[in-house]
């Protein structure tokens, strides 16, 4: 039985019958302490598995290259290491197969480990390694496996994202950039929608999966709070959530001097706008760049795109764009909506006056707690919730609204909306973000053996509701994916919130 711990991307840390996955299997000569021993004879003996591999002789190269071998639980590729110098190749036929044979069972491609390979390899979900290439090319064994040890680490953490992106080899490049270009679909499903910490460092942080997401959602999902008609473009802080920062909150004296209300989007990389309302939300509080006063080719185009695009879907009366000079590419963007703009020093006295003479010309309006409660709950289900009627509460950045008990409550420290029994029912009648399970009444998780269904919104993080004879009887927290839900044997799948008193 193969019972799934975490995932990111579609590597998985997993237990298989006592054996931890991802792995790599050596010889009895490779001496290596802890690793798994590959049994060679007429058959290989692996994880417990006999499997009985036709000739390489036998087969031609193009038969290696399309066919694959099931063995119960284990998947075999054994041509796989002849198209490492097609790397397009290599990826979709990795991908293709693990599609074919599903998400559960264990992937094996002998003769293709090398060193720098490992970590990606098994993000693309490759579960199974062996040090046959290694010891061809005469090279250390040991490295091998202190490279398969570093990627379980980073897997742990979750951060197998990160050390793939930091890995200085050209094919391992390629393979992660093909995945982000041709598989994002595939990949976001398995990227969680919170986290603690995300080092966007690399050049290829710009198109990790939860990060494209987040762009992406912004444009599809997020609107901005319904009476809000003026905006402020303001730059990102090293500082998270932004508000925190010194540079904010100057900028939010300057504002509160004036007596006037803006709506704020903060314009930053690698996620392009977040809104004042989303800084708390992943991964907007979590993530780190360098900062080099330089935007790559890539960072202008989408950060010019996307505010293009919103600012054509959230209409504002008025527009006052208050950035450093490294961001003045946005120049013809604003030009377009008439904005006000200021580029430089954000202490400059000159810029500061401009910025007071700019609000003065704008008329007093005020912050709406509803529409702002429903620009988050947008972004994080895709819906409003129906809140006119119900009693809102504020209490700095924590917002809830009741309906006799709690409805829904955005919490900052969890960065997200959590459902009180009447925000539950809502999301439930709505068809998403639901988990149907058995006849039982959970405590602390949910397993996957006692999942009905589940919705394909789902993803890790996500805050679900659970159903029960298609009653809401609790909420929690995803930790895993909709696909995982449905495709797994054994796992946490949501661990438990709140298990609402029956009515």
């Amino acid at each position: 039985m193969i019972s799934l711990i975490s995932r990111q991307g579609l590597g998985r840390l997993a237990v298989y019958n006592g054996f931890n996955l991802p792995n790599i299997l050596f010889l009895d000569e490779d001496n290596i302490e802890g690793g798994i021993i590959e049994k060679i004879d007429r058959v290989l003996d692996i994880l417990g598995n006999k499997i009985e591999l036709p000739g390489i002789e036998d087969i031609s190269k193009s038969q290696l290259e399309d066919k694959y071998f099931v063995y119960g639980d284990i998947v075999v590729l054994p041509g796989l290491f002849t198209l490492l110098k097609r790397p397009e190749r290599l990826i979709e036929k990795i991908i293709n197969v693990r599609l074919e044979v599903g998400l559960k069972r264990i992937i094996y491609a002998p003769f293709i480990a090398e060193k720098y390979l490992v970590p990606v390899l098994h993000y693309l979900g490759i579960d199974l390694l062996d040090s046959h290439r290694v010891r061809l090319n005469s090279e250390n064994v040991e490295d091998l496996w202190e490279m398969e040890k570093i990627t379980r680490r980073y897997m742990e953490k979750g951060d197998l994202r990160v050390l793939v992106e930091s890995i200085p080899d050209p094919l391992s490049k390629t393979l992660l950039r093909l995945s982000d270009m041709y598989y994002y679909s595939l990949f976001e499903k398995f990227f969680p929608v919170s986290g603690r910490y995300l080092n966007s460092s690399h050049f290829e942080s710009l198109f990790r999966p939860d990060i494209r997401r987040w762009r992406e959602r912004i444009i599809e999902r997020y609107r901005r709070p319904g009476n809000e008609r003026y905006l402020l473009l303001l730059p990102c802080s090293a500082t998270k959530p932004y508000s925190r920062s010194p540079s904010h909150r100057y900028l939010r004296s300057i504002v509160d001097k004036s007596g006037k209300h803006l709506h704020e989007v903060i314009v930053t990389s690698p996620l392009g706008l977040v809104p004042r309302e989303l800084e708390f939300t992943y991964p907007a509080a979590h993530y780190d760049i360098p900062v080099t006063g330089r935007w790559y080719g890539e960072e202008r185009e989408f950060t010019m795109e996307m505010l293009k695009k919103f600012l054509d879907i959230n209409k504002y009366e008025r527009i006052i764009a208050f950035l450093p000079e490294d961001l003045n590419f946005l120049d013809e963007v604003l030009e377009k909506w008439n904005a006000i703009k200021i580029f430089g020093n954000l202490r400059d006295e000159n810029n500061k006056n401009v910025l007071l003479d700019a609000l003065n010309t704008l008329e007093n309006s005020n912050e709406n707690i509803v529409e702002k409660l429903n620009s988050i709950a947008r972004f994080q289900f895709g819906i409003n919730f129906p809140l006119n009627n119900k009693k809102i509460r504020k209490r700095y950045d924590e917002i809830i609204a009741y309906e006799n008990d709690i409805y829904i409550h955005f919490s900052p420290m969890h960065g997200k909306i959590l459902l009180g029994r009447g925000g539950a029912e809502f999301i439930a009648s709505r068809g998403i973000y639901t988990v149907e399970i058995d006849n039982f009444t959970p405590k602390g998780s949910v397993f996957v053996s006692g999942i009905i269904k589940s919705t394909e919104d789902i993803r890790e993080g996500d805050e679900v509701v659970i159903l029960r004879g298609g009653d809401v009887i609790g909420t929690g927290t995803a930790t895993m994916s909709h696909d995982d839900m449905e495709s797994q044997e054994h796992g946490e799948a949501v661990k438990v919130r709140k298990i609402f008193n029956s009515s």
